[in-house]
């Protein structure tokens, strides 16, 4: 929800609780006298405003574990947009506690690419030895530099992923900066990955 949506829901609920309390107050016949009213709606207004700014923020959900994420990704190019290697993955809480870590294979499939811009769209799919999975869609990528004609740099952006297991219901942004080649001789990819993941 937008913050703008949010504060002008803010002043409508605000008017409608000025309403209410004082309905309530005629109907059991309750002195409203030395009851500010405009002053009391506005502490009202301020709760339901910290419940709203809350919501917007956190984006409506609840994090049991927010960690950080740590690994790697090894791949080679299998054609001009399908990728097959091996990751490995670490979600480390805030305390130090590794809440994940494993080692698994990937698929890479890019979906778009545009060749003036540098700019490219994924899908992953990923298998962990312990049976758990992770489906990404629409990994957006962009190419950063060039080491050569076949040889480039690139940083990808995921948020939009699901799985099973622990990832049954998790969310946030895992971020990959790496080398891509296709290079006679060279055919790999190697990624760094960071970000945050909340496990819930």
């Amino acid at each position: 929800m937008p913050l703008r949506k949010a504060i002008s829901w803010v002043e409508i609920i605000a008017n409608v609780l000025h309403v209410h309390v004082y309905l309530i107050a005629r109907s059991c016949s309750i002195n409203l006298k030395g009851f500010n009213m405009r002053k009391n709606m506005i502490y009202i207004s301020i709760v339901i405003m910290s419940i709203i700014t809350t919501d917007v923020i956190a984006g409506g959900k609840d994090c049991n574990s927010l960690t950080t994420v740590y690994g790697t990704v090894d791949t080679i190019n299998v054609s001009e947009t399908i990728q097959v290697g091996t990751i490995h993955l670490q979600l480390m809480a805030e305390n130090g506690t590794v809440k994940f870590e494993e080692n698994g294979a990937i698929v890479g499939r890019v979906t778009s690419s545009d060749p003036e811009t540098g700019e490219s769209t994924l899908d992953h799919h990923i298998f962990f030895a312990d049976g758990s999975r992770i489906e990404t869609e629409g990994d957006q990528a962009q190419i950063t530099s060039f080491n050569s004609e076949c040889s480039f740099n690139v940083s990808e952006t995921i948020s939009n992923f699901w799985g099973t297991k622990k990832f049954k219901r998790a969310s946030g942004e895992i971020y990959a900066i790496g080398v891509v080649s296709f290079c006679d001789g060279e055919n790999g990819n190697h990624f760094e990955l960071s970000g945050t993941v909340c496990l819930k």
